[in-house]
């Protein structure tokens, strides 16, 4: 069954490249969206924790600080504060940085629900409760746009995802990045890991094989003219 879901999964990786094609009045440059109580497009409010100013400031050079240092604590980072941070970098114009926390996100988010113990996460206002409903929304509310801007580079995405692939299969400390959340025993995180790693083989195949008729499906439905004309901006080196 995990496995069927993660080809369903993959599988509609594309079908959100499209989609936004079918909302006319998307704004392709800016990630309108509200995940309680996470963040919040407007002013923009973010409650992810350690780093929710430095992600939420109007200071350009603030908030490329704040990126750094989330860079150097990389593999410490939730997937709240990692969906946020590709939100900021794709509204600020650091674009193709953007897909790449977006993927990580959603691999941790991911990695999160199936790692979690379910049995014990709680009610509304407990962290594990609002962690687990948080990871689709994310994904979805986001995911229309980003991957919209993804997959006009569709070889590009495919060395992303093989790089999410890669160092997702290295489990961080979970207990450490969730206080106050109960996750199965650690005897059975590397398998379920495995499979949730293995599981994107499916995306990478497709974004290799099915290029020319994803994109022609775009082209088709007004979403490469919608994205591809977006410019991305460099990451400073620090």
């Amino acid at each position: 069954m995990k496995t069927l879901f993660l080809t369903f999964l993959a599988i509609n990786f594309a079908s959100f490249a499209l989609k936004a094609a079918q909302q006319p009045d998307i704004n392709s440059s800016h990630i309108d969206v509200y995940v309680t109580p996470y963040y919040n497009s407007k002013s923009p409010e973010v409650s992810v924790g350690r780093f929710s100013s430095g992600l939420a400031t109007a200071k350009e050079a603030d908030f490329l600080t704040t990126i750094a240092e989330m860079k150097k604590d990389w593999d410490r980072l939730t997937f709240p504060e990692l969906y946020v941070g590709a939100i900021r970098l794709y509204d600020l114009g650091y674009r193709k940085e953007a897909v790449y926390w977006f993927y990580s996100a959603q691999y941790r988010g991911r990695q999160f629900g199936v790692l979690l113990d379910q049995t014990k996460i709680g009610s509304i206002g407990d962290p594990g409760f609002e962690l687990l409903h948080a990871q689709n929304p994310f994904f979805q509310l986001v995911g229309p746009c980003i991957n919209g801007y993804a997959f006009g580079d569709m070889d590009g995405l495919a060395k992303i995802v093989e790089r999410v692939q890669k160092e997702g299969r290295q489990i961080p400390d979970l207990q450490a990045a969730y206080p106050g959340v109960t996750f199965k025993s650690k005897s059975e995180w590397q398998s379920a890991n495995t499979e949730l790693a293995d599981g994107m083989n499916q995306l990478i195949s497709m974004l290799k094989e099915k290029k020319d008729d994803i994109k022609r499906q775009r082209i088709e439905r007004g979403v490469e003219e919608k994205f591809s004309k977006l410019p991305s901006k460099e990451l400073p080196s620090r």
